[in-house]
C-alpha cells in the first residue's frame, strides 16, 4: 500500500502557479474532491527531509550525490533565478530554464572570468552548476524553494565569507548582462536577472526506519546515490499490489510524472485506504489527506473546483 506521494519541485516550476496543477489533479483523481485540503507552512522538500529524519536541508547534497564529484567535492549549487526588484529591496520570484546555447554561453563566460576564484562544473540537466572554490569558502546559502517571495534579508548569506558570496553575485550580474546582447545567444530569457548560490552540505546520516521509498526523477536518484537504505526502484503499480506495505513514499520531482489515473483507481477500488499527497504551493505546500470513509461519513460537502482554489488562496494570504 502506498500511503505518501511527495512532489519535491526542488526547482519550483510549479510552485508560483499551482491552479494548472491543482486542475490536472482533481480531473484526473476526482477522489480528491472529497479528500481533506489543508495549506502547510513547510515546503514540500523540507515535508519530505523531515519525513526521511534528515536534521537540515539535504538538498543540494542529495543532488550532487548522483554526481561523479570532481576532484574536490563541489561547495555550492549555482541556479539560474529571476530577483523582483523594487524601489527598496527584492525578493526571488523563481529559478529559470535556459535553453542549451544560453547554459553553453554562460558556462564558457562564468568558467572565464571566474578561473582564479572557482571552477565550474555542468550539471546534464542544464538547470544548474556546481561549484568548487580554489580556497575553503565558509558562507552558509539557502535553497532557493526556501526563500521564496521573501524579502532579501531573510535569505542573504551567512558565515565568516558572505561578503565573497555577495561579491560574486555583484560580478555575475554584469556578466549576465553582457551575455544577454551576445550574438551567440538567439533566445535570452527575459527573466533571467541573477545566479543564486545554495551551499552544498553533508549526506544526512538517515536513520533506519521502517520505511519503503520509491520514485523517479532526480531526488530519487540522489536518495538511492546518498544511500537510503529504504531507496528502492520500485514501480508504483508494485507499490499498489503489495498488501504488506503499510508506511510506502513515493517521491517525484514533477507532478505530471505521476501516474493520476492509476491513483485514482487504486482509491476507488480500495488498494488505498488511506493516502497524503504533498505539492507545491507558492512558498509553503498543500497536504492533501483521503481515508476511506464510512457511510455515515458523506453527509460532508465536496468540493468544487472554484470553492477549493477560493479556500486554499485564503488560507494562504491568512499565513502571509
Amino acid at each position: 500500500m502506498i500511503q505518501q506521494i511527495y512532489i519535491t519541485d526542488y526547482l519550483s516550476d510549479a510552485a508560483a502557479q499551482p491552479t494548472d496543477m491543482i486542475q490536472s489533479l482533481v480531473e484526473q483523481c476526482p477522489i480528491f474532491f472529497g479528500a481533506q485540503w489543508q495549506v502547510n507552512s513547510l515546503s514540500p522538500l523540507k515535508s519530505l527531509w523531515q519525513r526521511l529524519g534528515a536534521s537540515g536541508d539535504a538538498t543540494s547534497a542529495v543532488l550532487c550525490a548522483r554526481m561523479p564529484l570532481p576532484v574536490a567535492p563541489p561547495a555550492f549549487c549555482l541556479l539560474p533565478v529571476h530577483l523582483g526588484l523594487r524601489r527598496d529591496t527584492f525578493s526571488l520570484q523563481s529559478i529559470v530554464p535556459l535553453a542549451a546555447d544560453v547554459y553553453a554561453v554562460l558556462s564558457e563566460r562564468l568558467k572565464n572570468h571566474f578561473l582564479q576564484e572557482f571552477t565550474i562544473h555542468e550539471d546534464p540537466s542544464q538547470r544548474y552548476w556546481w561549484v568548487v572554490p580554489v580556497r575553503e569558502i565558509n558562507a552558509q546559502t539557502q535553497w532557493p524553494q526556501y526563500c521564496l517571495y521573501q524579502q532579501a534579508m531573510h535569505w542573504q548569506p551567512q558565515g565568516p565569507d558572505a561578503s565573497v558570496i555577495r561579491q560574486w553575485t555583484n560580478e555575475i550580474q554584469m556578466l549576465l548582462h553582457e551575455a544577454a546582447y551576445s550574438p551567440a545567444v538567439t533566445n535570452w530569457p527575459e527573466t533571467l536577472n541573477s545566479l543564486w548560490f545554495a551551499s552544498v552540505g553533508h549526506i544526512p546520516a538517515w536513520p533506519a526506519m521502517p520505511l519503503t521509498v520509491s520514485g523517479q526523477g532526480d531526488i530519487f536518484s540522489g536518495l538511492q546515490a546518498s544511500r537510503l537504505t529504504a531507496a528502492q526502484s520500485i514501480p508504483m503499480s508494485t507499490m499498489f499490489a503489495d498488501q504488506k506495505m503499510t508506511d510506502g513514499v513515493w517521491v517525484a520531482d514533477q507532478w505530471q510524472a505521476v501516474n493520476w489515473a492509476e491513483v485514482s483507481r487504486a482509491l476507488q477500488t480500495g488498494r488505498i485506504s488511506a493516502l497524503r499527497v504533498v505539492i507545491p504551493f507558492a512558498e509553503r505546500s498543500i497536504e492533501i489527506g483521503y481515508k476511506k470513509q464510512f457511510r455515515w461519513q458523506f453527509w460532508r460537502k465536496p468540493y468544487t473546483l472554484q470553492t477549493l482554489l477560493q479556500q486554499l488562496e485564503t488560507t494562504l494570504a491568512a499565513a502571509r
